[in-house]
């Protein structure tokens, strides 16, 4: 495909970014000034975008650089799958940000809400039109910090702890992500989407290093487990409009970040050496998906808030994306039908979760209420909401007509080529799990429509109105998407597949192939039913045994890791203030004081070496020094006086032996008393060992000691006899030590598990 150098990718960002100005001074004229304003900003975006898309689609890749930019320079460049989703973005957008005029009527700091709306959008779309990892990367982080806003919007303790959670794993990726681009920059001295595998390995670098990186920094967008705790947090707490483009478009960014990364700056050819790397990532990515989609649908299944539900929802549809993504990758040429699905997957997706997001907004604005189990009985009052909901609810779970249906065919058939392709037999155990997680789609998206709008009235809905104009209207346009797409099925594969699949170098026989994927086939129009057949039997056994099901608070990611490591952050921290506050001083003030005095003596000694003078030696010669000498005196001691000093001499070694003996008896009864103090402690030992461990007080050893032994076995009988159970062995002691036993054998075994 020829470039050109077009400045529509600049305009498509700038204009949402810098008609976040314009919104914020339109509302200086009122609400309805404002809202015309951010709705033209949405409209004129969503035209450029699909101006856009029509240049690219005629075979130009629109390119455009603001070189000097940081360094590294700002690039765009739009090729087919670029053009495609900046459409879907705009458009998604834009009929949220109708839906959001009547929602948000009545809420606070509106203005707020609707200028970081307007730069969100700004920052997401330039994800889809970057040109390199480092453009991604500036787009990627300004749609992060303007989306906290949305979704901190309630301002309450609740949403608060949301958007704390989400900011941190939102910049824990984005380091992750800054770290790839230093690689990135480091191996190859630019950041563009070329392959690069080979020059990663040129410079010593593991592959599986920059894998770990990638997933840290697009996984916590994509919501894949267990980067997953942010989405069930910040979706029932933000607005639904908000909710509807942080789970239909903002998590798509990782995903869009995972088929470049891995497509193309990953990939080689099928028979070069360095496939084996390909090829393991793309296994990688097969359970990542499948371990994402089942244990989403599963916590869906559990939860009983709508948006909490739905907001799972998003995790186990993100699980299919990467599921596809990952059949892809495996295959490496013959991968055509992996991208595919995981492509058409990703529009799809945005359509219908937007569409759940915006219906269950609508329902909170009718009846304030989103618990359902106090829902039930809407189908009177709200008729249209609830056939707007079926259209909803067959999308996302695969009925023929619909624009989900056709997706998950795609991906059913790429994990299938998988299978036959390589023969092994875990992709068939992972084929089935993709089948029974379609049940379970099918089980909790049902559990919605069905306590909502069918069972007995919960409370007084006789107040409740139907849906507004503007609300049909835009409910009406996803049905007319979720139609088209289903009902055209291979006309959508051939117009939005294939060509952005020809970008990548995958089989020209599997491209082909894509041209005739049998939708109405048997086979595939029967899928459905097995899906609703296993969601019958799951939600039989939940009406039957749903009360009894208690999750724990502590069997989740966010308790048994997250926030373990955060309390050991913050333990750190709070240990380094301390240090900082209190014993740090001390120790520069005991630091200064002594090179305070070793400065003092220092200065001492070097005066004392200047003021330092060699003495003066006088020589004396030898005739001199003879002259001078006396002879030393010597002391005469008579016979009487030596025989008197030997006798006292003797006298004072006969009085030794008697001070020896006198201290050898002070001695034996130190030592007597040492023993006897000892003895004594022992016994209370022994008295304090046997009250812990019978259980009763051991009573008087003497007057044990004074008893025949037919007394003491007559005693012990009868004290057996009324013996009370030992407080020591309870249950709580030995849960403890259970517990204890039990954290040591789970660590050996991780440790085996490891080292293996």
């Amino acid at each position: 495909m020829s470039e050109a150098i077009s400045i529509l990718p600049l305009l498509l960002v700038l204009l949402p970014t810098l008609g976040t100005a314009a919104v914020v001074f339109a509302a200086r004229y009122g609400a309805q000034a404002r809202s015309q304003v951010t709705n033209l900003v949405m409209f004129v975006t969503f035209v450029a975008a699909c101006w856009q898309f029509y240049l690219v689609q005629q075979g130009t890749v629109l390119v455009y650089a603001l070189e000097g930019f940081m360094e590294f320079g700002l690039r765009w460049r739009v090729d087919f799958v670029g053009a495609v989703f900046s459409v879907v973005v705009t458009l998604v957008w834009f009929l949220a940000t109708v839906f959001a005029r009547d929602y948000m009527a009545h809420e606070h700091h509106q203005t707020r809400f609707f200028a970081f709306w307007t730069f969100t959008l700004g920052g997401t779309v330039g994800v889809f039109v970057a040109g390199d990892l480092f453009s991604l990367f500036l787009f990627f982080e300004a749609m992060t910090f303007a989306a906290y806003v949305l979704v901190i919007h309630e301002q309450n303790r609740e949403t608060m702890q949301a958007g704390n959670v989400y900011l941190y794993l939102s910049i824990a990726g984005g380091l992750a992500l800054l770290g790839v681009i230093f690689l990135m920059q480091f191996v190859a001295g630019a950041t563009g989407f070329e392959p690069a595998l080979h020059l990663i390995l040129a410079k010593g670098i593991s592959p599986w290093l920059v894998m770990v990186m990638l997933i840290g920094g697009f996984g916590v967008k994509a919501g894949m487990i267990p980067l997953h705790i942010w989405l069930p947090k910040a979706h029932p707490v933000a607005p639904a409009p908000a909710s509807a483009v942080l789970s239909a478009i903002m998590i798509k960014t990782g995903a869009y970040g995972f088929l470049r990364m891995l497509y193309v700056v990953l990939s080689v050819p099928d028979g070069n050496p360095l496939f084996i790397f390909q090829q393991n990532f793309g296994y990688l990515f097969i359970w990542i998906g499948a371990i994402t989609m089942f244990v989403g649908a599963i916590m869906g299944i559990l939860n009983d808030s709508m948006k909490r539900v739905l907001a799972y929802s998003s995790i186990s549809q993100m699980g299919y994306i990467l599921f596809s993504v990952g059949s892809g990758v495996l295959l490496g040429s013959r991968g055509a039908f992996g991208f595919a699905g995981a492509w058409m997957h990703m529009i799809n997706h945005a359509f219908f979760k937007s569409f759940l997001f915006l219906l269950a907004g609508a329902v909170y604005l009718h009846t304030g209420e989103l618990d359902l189990d106090r829902l039930g009985g809407l189908r009177k009052q709200m008729p249209i909401a609830l056939g707007f909901f079926l259209v909803a609810a067959a999308s996302i779970t695969g009925i023929p007509g619909f624009n989900g249906y056709v997706s998950k065919i795609v991906i059913h058939e790429a994990i299938l080529e998988a299978y036959h392709l390589l023969h092994w037999p875990s992709l068939l155990w992972l084929e089935r799990i993709f089948v029974i997680t379609g049940g379970l789609t099918a089980a909790y998206i049902s559990k919605i429509w069905l306590k909502t709008f069918f069972g007995k009235p919960k409370q007084d809905w006789s107040g409740v109105k139907e849906l507004s104009l503007s609300h049909r209207v835009v409910f009406g346009v996803y049905v007319a998407i979720s139609l088209i797409i289903g009902l055209s099925a291979q006309r959508a594969i051939d117009r939005l597949v294939i060509p952005a699949a020809k970008l990548l170098p995958f089989d020209q026989g599997d491209i082909a192939h894509l041209g005739h994927v049998p939708f109405w086939g048997r086979a595939e129009l029967l899928s459905p039913v097995t899906s609703y057949v296993i969601a019958a039997a799951v939600l039989f056994l939940l009406w039957k045994f749903g009360h009894k099901i208690k999750i724990p608070r502590w069997l989740s990611v966010e308790y048994l890791v997250y926030r373990q490591f955060y309390n050991l952050c913050r333990m750190g921290i709070l240990g380094l203030v301390y240090l900082a506050d209190n014993w740090l001083p001390g120790r520069l003030s005991s630091l200064s004081r002594a090179w305070r005095r070793v400065d003092q003596v220092t200065q001492e000694t070097k005066a004392q070496i200047k003021r330092w003078r060699p003495p003066k030696v006088k020589l004396v010669s030898a005739t001199d020094l003879m002259k001078s000498w006396r002879p030393p005196k010597v002391e005469l001691i008579t016979a009487t006086d030596l025989m008197k000093r030997l006798e006292e001499a003797g006298e004072k070694e006969r009085e030794r032996p008697a001070v020896w003996r006198v201290k050898e008896g002070e001695l034996s009864r130190r030592i007597q008393e040492i023993r006897e103090e000892w003895h004594k402690r022992e016994e209370l030992i022994e008295d304090r060992i046997y009250d812990v461990v019978e259980g009763i007080p051991r009573g008087n050893t003497e007057e044990k000691t004074k008893k025949s032994l037919e007394e003491r076995v007559r005693e012990l009988a009868e004290w057996s006899a009324a013996r009370k159970f030992n407080p020591y062995w309870n249950t709580k002691n030995l849960g403890f030590d259970a517990w204890i036993v039990a954290i040591v054998i789970a660590l050996i075994l991780f440790v085996f598990l490891v080292l293996r």
